[in-house]
């Protein structure tokens, strides 16, 4: 009875095409297409029974919109219905009796947490106007999901690729692929049983149909079901609190398994450079992936140096940057990640571009700094540590120049200190922010002791004298010509006058090094006239 059922079908399905009609399959029946054959469906389709199909089967699926009901199957040609290879399911816009329908909704039939429901064998997404997931429905896709024109919509639902294993999805690129929507409660790519074995398994999705930024996960451990989603906007809180457009890319991905165990993971992120912050662009050679971990985007020095985006079965994207991250202590159990510059802590109250420190006279030391922009800030500390001290100490504080603490512009900054210490000094500029305990440092400049020298005369013809004071350590000193060559070095300890003689006509240098440490003091040009 049920092989008389099948024939029926494939003899009566063409009449129904011809007639525009779509297909109704009833609770309880059940449809089988046979290895080989093709089927085309030009109306919608509404499945409350079993919609089979065979190995090299094809469903072209032309309709507007296709339904499974909560009893709904799609069985392959295997005992079970579910192991073997099954059918592809080609939904395809240019419906060759009605015209271009436009995007297709489907309604999955599946329940991702669950996981009941009907599931397609293969689907081939060619619409180059989209297919969109319907309210209250996840999908589901056991073997292969491929992209031959368009993009998949899940329009705030989830969809699930692979059978205790990833599956495949194939023919994805910057053109076509999945959209996980630009909220922070779109919907999420599923990929079933990943472990060592299956290698890199990759999440083509993006935002919108011109935002493509894929993700894609190496995994060490046993076999887990991952998932992932993207949106756009950094969030100060991942999801929550001021956005950053600057120094991050404009995606966050959001990523999450099932399994607790913290085996290695090597997660790889890929995002359109016109996605970038405007500093962050600035900045890319040296950006990063930065996880949000203990309230905060976490910092790190870059592991590997970013590429060209290969994220793509089509050629590599050159207008499109990937990462790579190893996670040794492995990826939690809901997680977000997005990308940053290292030179850029996440919202610090200021960036620090530009510090120097040096030694104005015996009793002062000049600062200066610069900052690129500054993010609800309040001051800027002096901090300084002499030789003696065991920690940086505040010895002054000046305020920020920036309109109630916020601009994205450069500013100049200038302090002196008061500073007659006869050894070395070491400052950094601490910015402190106004009400969220937030606080950014500049590098460390060293200041060395006063030195005076004297040289005369100078101009000479070949003889001078050397003449040094203030020095309480012993110094080195190297007479250098203009080729950076050492003539002669000297070691003085305390003051003490030096005779120079018998030097030909040209420029040299006097560089004064602290003895212990090497470290430079000062220079000072000397010039030799005709004798």
């Amino acid at each position: 009875m049920k092989h008389l059922f099948y024939l029926s079908f494939l003899l009566f399905l063409p009449l129904l095409m011809r007639a525009q009609q779509g297909v109704y399959i009833a609770p309880g029946a059940r449809i089988q297409v046979a290895s080989g054959e093709i089927v085309s469906i030009y109306g919608n389709v509404v499945n409350d029974g079993g919609f089979g199909s065979n190995q090299t089967s094809i469903i072209n699926f032309y309709g507007k919109s296709w339904s499974n009901g909560s009893g709904a199957t799609l069985p392959d040609e295997s005992a079970n219905g579910f192991s073997g290879k099954g059918g592809l399911f080609r939904f395809s816009g240019n419906n060759p009796l009605y015209g271009n329908l436009g995007a297709q909704q489907l309604f999955g039939g599946y329940n991702a947490s669950s996981r009941l429901g009907a599931t397609f064998p293969n689907f081939d997404v060619n619409n180059r106007l989209g297919i969109l997931l319907s309210d209250l429905s996840d999908m589901k896709v056991r073997n292969n999901l491929n992209f031959s024109s368009g993009h998949l919509f899940l329009n705030g639902w989830n969809l699930v690729v692979g059978n205790g294993n990833p599956g495949t999805i194939t023919g994805y690129s910057e053109q076509s692929f999945i959209i996980t929507g630009s909220s922070i409660a779109g919907g999420f790519v599923y990929r079933e049983g990943v472990s060592t074995a299956a290698g890199k398994v990759v999440f083509p999705i993006g935002t919108s149909p011109a935002t493509y930024a894929p993700a894609a996960i190496e995994y060490t451990g046993a076999s887990d079901e991952f998932r992932a989603r993207v949106f756009d906007s950094v969030y100060q809180f991942a999801i929550s609190g001021l956005v950053n457009k600057l120094d991050f890319t404009n995606k966050t991905w959001n990523l999450a398994r099932g399994r607790t165990d913290a085996s290695e993971a090597n997660l790889t992120l890929q995002h359109m450079d016109a996605d970038e912050g405007r500093d962050y662009a600035l900045h890319r050679a040296s950006s990063y992936v930065t996880r949000f971990v203990n309230n905060a985007w976490d910092y790190m020095e870059p592991e590997t140096f970013p590429t060209t985006g290969n994220l793509t079965t089509t050629n590599t994207l050159r207008n499109a940057t990937m990462h790579v991250r190893r996670f040794r202590d492995g990826i939690r159990s809901n997680e977000y990640f997005t990308k940053a510059s290292i030179l850029y802590g996440p919202y610090a109250p200021a960036v620090f571009i530009y510090f120097n420190a040096w030694r104005l006279n015996e009793n002062f030391a000049q600062l200066e700094w610069s900052v690129s922009r500054e993010l609800n800030n309040a001051r800027f500390e002096i901090e300084r540590r002499l030789d003696n001290d065991t920690g940086f100490v505040k010895v002054g504080e000046i305020g920020t120049l920036a309109p109630n603490g916020n601009i994205n512009t450069r500013l100049d900054y200038r302090y002196v200190d008061p500073n007659n210490y006869d050894g070395w000094s070491y400052y950094r500029i601490k910015a402190v922010g106004r009400s969220n305990g937030r606080v950014s440092y500049s590098e460390i400049r060293a200041v060395p002791p006063f030195l005076r020298i004297e040289v005369f005369p100078n101009p000479n013809r070949g003889q001078f004298t050397v003449r040094i004071r203030g020095e309480q350590t012993e110094v080195s000193m190297h007479l250098m010509n203009s080729l950076g060559q050492l003539i002669e070095q000297f070691t003085i300890e305390g003051g003490r006058d030096l005779r120079i003689d018998a030097l030909a006509k040209g420029t040299y240098l006097l560089v004064f090094y602290e003895k212990g440490t090497n470290r430079l003091i000062r220079t000072h040009k000397v010039v030799v006239i005709d004798r």
